[in-house]
């Protein structure tokens, strides 16, 4: 079989899994394919065009000057170019081959694939990083909005006290300690982070307040909180809605439509049958629960699935914490 037939074989998975995060490879206001990249201008190259044709170190057929797909935004302009090779090639090898058509054509994402591995790379602030699908064009657009509304955590001031069901609370030192915590290591890039505050230390409401801030920082516009109990789940609804008036949110419950509003609430074993529902760009944010319990076997599955800011919360002494706890959390 000739590495280019094997290169075929990894562009019919990856138009799969484009399709399966909204994208339609066929519609040429959604993806253009095999585009000539010069003078930061897309020609979509004819079929018999002939191209001067590279070999890279690895054996890989390089058509120089062209990106194999771009996928578009609502106004046709670039989101993210997709570099493709066959699947005996390490996608990630393909980083300075990619930079430059991404440069050109002004797209700020690129991903790196096989048809196996996928990596995501928002080239201007991060490493490339391996995720579980490709993102949707609304997942993407919401990157690059936040980008623009972006501003450093620090300008937006922590409050002294909050309204809770009706009456004023004040908020403890250790609860703006912890806030501070998680700006610092926001700002430095971390994605993983592990809360632990003895029960009735008011976690919840800790976490909740921090949403908040994410989201009038420009970090986070769309979140996820999972629970393993019923219980939980409606308290941490009720405190969404009590704290978070102004943002929409919801309990996705077995057998419920799912809904597109700002903050989702979700069992864990529920959110275990239905996360291929989402694209793994579709959370910004991702809040565990009680993660000490949840993180083991397929529960973990679904909670790694989505390439986001993930917060473990958890009650239970560092010495009683399962060590893949730690290790999750980084």
């Amino acid at each position: 079989m000739t590495a280019q037939t094997k290169e075929t074989d990894a562009r019919i998975l990856i138009d799969d899994q484009l399709r399966a995060a909204g994208w339609n490879p066929a519609d040429k206001s959604h993806v253009l394919t095999e585009v000539l990249v010069t003078g930061g201008v897309l020609n979509v190259a004819e079929p018999n065009t002939r191209a001067t044709v590279l070999t890279t170190a690895d054996g890989d057929m390089v058509p120089t000057g062209r990106a194999d797909y771009v996928l578009l935004d609502q106004r046709g302009r670039p989101l993210a170019i997709i570099e493709a090779k066959r699947q005996a090639i390490h996608p990630y090898v393909a980083k300075q081959q990619a930079l430059p058509y991404a440069k050109q054509i002004g797209a700020p994402f690129i991903f790196l694939t096989n048809g196996e591995l996928i990596y995501f790379w928002d080239y201007q602030n991060d490493d490339a990083r391996i995720v579980n699908s490709f993102f949707s064009r609304r997942d993407l657009e919401r990157l690059v909005h936040m980008r623009t509304e972006r501003k450093p955590l620090a300008t937006v001031a922590i409050p002294d006290t909050y309204l809770r069901q009706g009456e004023t609370r004040l908020l403890r030192p250790y609860q703006k300690e912890a806030m501070q915590a998680l700006d610092r290591t926001v700002e430095l890039g971390k994605r993983r982070f592990l809360i632990e505050l003895p029960t009735g230390c008011g976690k919840t409401d800790l976490i909740v307040l921090y949403i908040k801030r994410l989201i009038q920082a420009g970090h986070a516009e769309r979140m996820l909180f999972l629970v393993d109990r019923d219980q939980l789940a409606k308290q941490a609804i009720e405190t969404i809605q009590d704290l978070l008036p102004g943002y929409s949110s919801y309990w996705l419950k077995p057998g419920m439509v799912r809904q597109e509003k700002q903050i989702t609430v979700c069992l864990l074993q529920t959110m275990i049958g239905r996360y291929h529902e989402f694209t793994s760009g579709y959370f910004d944010v991702v809040v565990m629960d009680e993660c000490h319990r949840s993180i083991y076997g397929t529960w973990q599955t679904a909670l790694s699935y989505f390439d986001a800011l993930h917060i473990g919360l958890t009650a239970t002494p560092a010495i009683y914490i399962e060590r893949n706890t730690f290790q999750f959390y980084h």
